[in-house]
């Protein structure tokens, strides 16, 4: 993780074409994992990639057809 870049909620929100709002909502009610540096949430690229893989309606292995 110490290459990678943090993402900030704005970042998220984008990724996902959802509010800005929602993201720091998730962040803070625990449903989404970040990081809050000061007063500022952070995201961490893995994080969002296992967020989204946990949310999927289908698991990642039958998703592919394997």
């Amino acid at each position: 993780m110490a290459d990678e870049k943090l993402l900030t909620p704005a970042q998220v929100a984008d990724r996902l074409q959802i509010h800005e709002r929602t993201v720091t909502r998730w962040l803070r009610d625990g449903y989404m994992r970040g990081f809050k540096l000061g007063k500022e949430w952070r995201i961490a690229p893995a994080d969002l990639e296992s967020f989204m893989e946990q949310h999927a309606n289908q698991p990642l292995d039958t998703a592919s057809g394997s």
